[in-house]
């Protein structure tokens, strides 16, 4: 997992091959005039544009993935992320590349429109948790690992 602010994300470009795409992306668009929704950018990288309030925590339920690296960035507003240390116990074969997995290890952080956060595959992580009653307007980026 990798928590940083907005200026520093080029430094991280050589982890992965998706991640220059990505870069390239967000240098050329307006992040906030996208529509929502999910679109692919690349063969290596596709986006979901979101807005939602903050949910309340429920539960001790993390998700994480084996197929995508997340990078999310959150344009308007903030949120709480919770992320865990935990070993995931999704394993392959699930059609979607989302699993979940309980944790009572809770590691808390804000995202806001000067931070982004990269959780990599296996890595636990609630992201979209209430800090208050605005929209929370987000791009999530997922590359394949």
């Amino acid at each position: 997992m990798i928590y940083d602010k907005m200026e520093n994300l080029a430094k991280y470009a050589k982890l992965n091959k998706g991640f220059s795409d990505v870069l390239k992306f967000i240098a050329k668009n307006d992040l906030l005039a996208l529509p929502l929704g999910k679109k692919k950018i690349s063969s290596r990288v596709n986006y979901n544009r979101q807005e939602y309030i903050g949910k309340e925590i429920k539960d001790d339920k993390y998700e994480s993935h084996i197929k995508y690296i997340d990078i999310q960035i959150v344009l308007k507003n903030k949120e709480k992320v919770f992320y865990s240390l935990d070993k995931s116990k999704f394993t392959e074969g699930n059609e979607k590349d989302c699993g979940f997995t309980s944790s009572k290890n809770a590691n808390e952080l804000i995202l806001d429109n000067k931070s982004f956060m990269i959780f990599f595959p296996y890595e636990l992580h609630k992201p979209g948790l209430k800090i208050n009653d605005k929209k929370v307007q987000k791009i999530i980026f997922k590359v394949k690992a």
